[in-house]
């Protein structure tokens, strides 16, 4: 350790580092040289240990200061778990996949597994034997609890062959692997429920207790097969067992209604049961079985027979009224799930949504996880369709923690939702985990392969890597199974890439046959016309436009909660729009933009934007109301958060002369920064989604401000409200600045500003959201959701004095975003920024805008003056990054 050196070159005490110390307090490794030294890990036991560790000697600290090492002196206070004081140091350190590979211990440290994964990959991707990287993602993995993933990642650290590294990293594997629930275990648990079904064989206390939900299953089965009651008996200690788990009777209830009926008549139902439980054939036929068990009262073996045949939907009055006679939590929850079932394949999302939220309630009260984990899974799994994600998120990791206590039939298919779901989040790296482990742990699962694959082509598109997007769909559809809709998307999209004659024909199959199974919900089915629309009108403009119409038509006779006829709808307009760019219809493709947003656009002076993967498509209508065009196919590469340079300079300078210019811009455009110059006076143009009613317009002016954020966000302190002299307005300020009330006197408010924290959770909400001061019940934050949801009848000017206050939802079908949101809900103007705001100059700058408007300017030329103002002083000024809605 003497000889260890700084990256420089200069010898390193070994104080420094503390690699002299016997054991190692950062679990992870840290990539500066002369920190990486292996010593075994040294777990602190509590928040007083934290100080065990010697300071950094001073004199070294200086050293690496005065030699501009910030990376050195960031390891220095990594080594010691001081993530606070090595976060400003390595901020400044440069970029080399050894910064990055420790930037991740700081995203590791927070919590943040998404950051972190993205920062390893982004080092892997360049150098793949990274020792650091590859432990600290092993890491980062072992945290997701994705056992398979993170024990490959600790093998490769031991291939390595490093000097203690290597054995630990074997060791860490080892006890990965001995995380997953493997196929040896599950076969056992499988060869104890045949048997006590079929053989009346005992179940041990402790493997009910150890899965207790699959077992009350096969307690199911064991007594509507048991043969005589002597086996129904026999059954008497292992429902006590099992009714004390979630507390009740209920087993033992089923158990002596069964001892009460005449075995004579039963003893020959059972045994055909039991013959369709194993064979799903039964002697005389199914239909002539449920009408003897129900002729016979034996009503535990007709439920059980249409649970078994997946036929309770057929009967479900008949199910319904024996589930309320029995009284059993197990059988009204499959009840109430079943008819959630039903709702979503009407497209009745909504009544699905209570009807599943009524059954993850009553789960609450009787914990029953075999039952509960698909509740769980299919609420996740709806919200992700209604692209409520932060609630998705909430279910399907709440059904993940039920698994961990009482699995049901291994964990792959909750990977696979929570994959597509940080997919849609914009989490690739956390995706691809997801997705990875299901894969990784079900390697032999042909359906798992090409839902994985599929995705995995989807992101690769999305970035652009066409032939290695191509790749991935071929392993996936060398798996026969049904074609996802994601995946048919994807090969469209290639088709007019890169044509492949055998993909292309893969699709036109693959749809056909979707359409032909039919088990498509309505809005599903919108979505595959609509796909098959977007790569025939490559082919045959006519055929191509009629499906993409027939797509639009579909989609417009379900409810507006189907997301999926929302994206039907959007991705339909799309492929007409480009469809009338390539061939140079301009005229045609104005009406279309105007159509897609019900209702004819201005005539002069607008700029309508769409992009659509390398697509580009611009129109213009200038101050004589002249039209010019512009489409293009060349983008390689995806586009970035602020869109300068997307409009040609020739289509800016025509937009000069204009006093003032609407943007019609599709999603995602809408919303993001830098689509035309500063010094042009232009806003956002929004349609709302319903009308709302003209008020009484009496002035009322509401400010928001002197918020007081929780203290578990770290949210510094904002300045005091500084309003201007003679100002009158009603004022909410610190701890009265509450959601509800901030809600409420939004209602009939003629002005609202919201000088607050702008924060991007996304467990809480997709788009940004305001932070306020906290409910009693802990409620800070005032979402666009709730925001949509109220009626401002003062059709207010909105200021949001926040951080990213118009940063929205990244999605291709929709335009989601606190901005838009507050249109939604009748204000007439709103003014955002994309970027952080300073504290000092938010209000200076917003009421400077504001005053503007009182004496009669239009909003986006007094954001225009002010802002050419403010920007000769600092020409990137964050008020660059200012918009308007309206």
């Amino acid at each position: 350790m003497a000889g260890l050196r700084s990256r420089r070159g200069a010898p390193v005490s070994p104080e420094l580092f503390l690699t002299s110390a016997p054991v190692r307090m950062l679990e992870a490794r840290v990539s500066y040289p002369g920190a990486d030294v292996y010593r075994p890990y040294g777990p602190l036991r509590s928040a007083a240990d934290a100080g065990r560790a010697a300071p950094a000697p001073l004199s070294e600290l200086a050293r690496l200061e005065s030699e501009g090492d910030m990376h050195g002196l960031a390891a220095a206070y990594l080594v010691r778990r001081n993530a606070e004081m090595a976060a400003p140091y390595l901020a400044k350190a440069g970029t080399s996949p050894d910064v990055a590979s420790d930037q991740a211990i700081m995203a590791l440290d927070r919590g943040d597994s998404a950051s972190a994964l993205a920062l390893l990959e982004g080092v892997l991707a360049s150098r793949p034997t990274h020792a650091q990287a590859l432990w600290n993602r092993a890491l980062v993995l072992r945290d997701l609890e994705l056992w398979a993933l993170a024990a490959q990642s600790f093998d490769a650290v031991a291939a390595l062959g490093e000097s203690g590294w290597a054995q630990e990293a074997t060791s860490r594997a080892q006890a990965a692997r001995g995380r997953l629930r493997g196929t040896e275990d599950w076969r056992k648990t499988s060869t104890w429920g045949q048997s006590l079904i079929v053989d009346g064989a005992r179940v041990p206390d402790d493997v009910l207790r150890a899965q207790p939900g699959i077992f009350r299953m096969y307690f199911y089965e064991a007594l509507r097969a048991a043969p005589t009651v002597e086996r129904v008996r026999a059954l008497e200690p292992m429902a006590a067992t099992l009714d004390a788990h979630p507390g009740g009777t209920a087993l033992r209830a089923a158990l002596q209604w069964t001892l009460t009926r005449d075995f004579q008549l039963r003893a020959p139902l059972a045994r055909r049961y039991l013959e369709l439980y194993r064979t799903h054939q039964v002697s005389g036929g199914f239909a002539a079985f449920l009408e003897d068990v129900r002729r016979a009262g034996e009503q535990d073996l007709f439920l059980g027979a249409l649970v078994r045949e997946s036929k309770v939907a057929d009967h479900l009055d008949e199910v319904s009224r024996l589930v309320a006679k029995l009284q059993d939590p197990w059988f009204t929850l499959l009840l109430e799930h079943e008819r959630a079932l039903q709702a979503i394949s009407r497209g009745e999302l909504l009544q699905a949504e209570q009807l599943l939220l009524s059954a993850a309630a009553r789960c609450q009260q009787h914990p029953l996880g075999y039952r509960c984990i698909p509740i769980e899974s299919d609420l996740g799994d709806l919200y992700r369709q209604l692209h409520r994600l932060a609630e998705a998120q909430r279910h399907l990791l709440a059904a993940r923690a039920l698994y961990r206590a009482d699995p049901r039939w291994g964990e792959a298919q909750l990977l696979l939702q929570l994959g597509q779901l940080a997919r849609y989040q914009g989490d690739a790296a956390l995706a691809r985990g997801y997705l990875d482990e299901a894969l990784a742990q079900r390697p032999d699962d042909c359906t798992i392969r090409h839902f994985v694959r599929a995705n995995d082509a989807l992101a690769l598109l999305e970035a652009f890597s066409v032939e290695s997007a191509q790749a991935r769909m071929r392993e996936a559809l060398a798996c026969k199974t049904p074609l996802l809709l994601s995946g048919a998307k994807t090969l469209a999209d290639l088709a007019r890439l890169q044509p492949d004659s055998a993909l292309d024909a893969r699709l036109v199959q693959g749809l056909a046959e979707r359409r032909q199974k039919g088990n498509l919900t309505p809005g599903e089915s919108a979505l595959l016309t609509h796909i098959e629309g977007r790569y025939v009108v490559e082919r045959d403009r006519p055929r191509g436009e009629t499906l993409l119409r027939q797509s639009i038509a579909e989609a417009a006779k379900l409810p507006a909660t189907s997301v999926d006829a929302r994206k039907a709808r959007a991705y339909s307009y799309t492929s007409l729009l480009f469809s009338s760019a390539k061939a140079g219809e301009y005229e045609q493709a104005w009406r279309l933009f105007g159509e897609e947003v019900g209702g004819q656009l201005p005539g002069r002076c607008v700029l309508a934007v769409t992009t659509d993967v390398e697509r580009t498509f611009v129109l213009v209508r200038g101050p004589e109301g002249q039209l010019v065009g512009h489409h293009d196919a060349s983008r390689r590469a995806p586009l970035h958060d602020e869109l300068r340079g997307l409009i040609p300079d020739a289509m800016t300078d025509l937009l000069r002369a204009c006093p003032a210019v609407e943007v019609v811009a599709r999603p995602p455009l809408h919303g993001r920064a830098g689509l035309l110059p500063e010094d042009l006076a232009w806003a956002y143009h929004s349609v709302r989604a319903s009308p709302v009613a003209s008020g009484t317009r009496t002035p009322r002016r509401l400010v928001v401000a002197d918020v007081q954020a929780p203290e578990a966000l770290g949210l510094p302190m904002l300045g005091g409200w500084a309003g201007l002299p003679g100002d009158e307005a009603t004022m909410l300020l610190g701890r009265q600045a509450t959601p509800s009330r901030v809600l409420e006197a939004m209602t009939d408010a003629t002005q609202i500003e919201v000088h607050a924290h702008g924060l991007m959770n996304p467990d809480v909400s997709e788009a940004s959201l305001l932070v306020l001061s906290p409910e009693p019940s802990g409620r800070y934050a005032l979402t666009a959701g709730e925001v949509r949801g109220t009626k401002l009848r003062g059709q207010p000017l909105v200021i949001l004095g926040a951080c990213r206050a118009a940063h929205g939802a990244a999605w291709t079908y929709e335009r989601f975003s606190l901005p838009v949101a507050f249109l939604d809900a009748g204000a007439s103007t709103v003014l955002a920024a994309t970027v952080d705001v300073p504290d000092a100059e938010a209000g200076p700058f917003f009421n400077a805008v504001r005053e503007r408007i009182q004496h009669g300017e239009r909003a986006a030329n007094a954001l225009r003056d002010v802002r050419m103002a403010w920007m000769k002083r600092d020409p990137r000024s964050w008020v660059r990054s200012v918009l308007v809605f309206d």
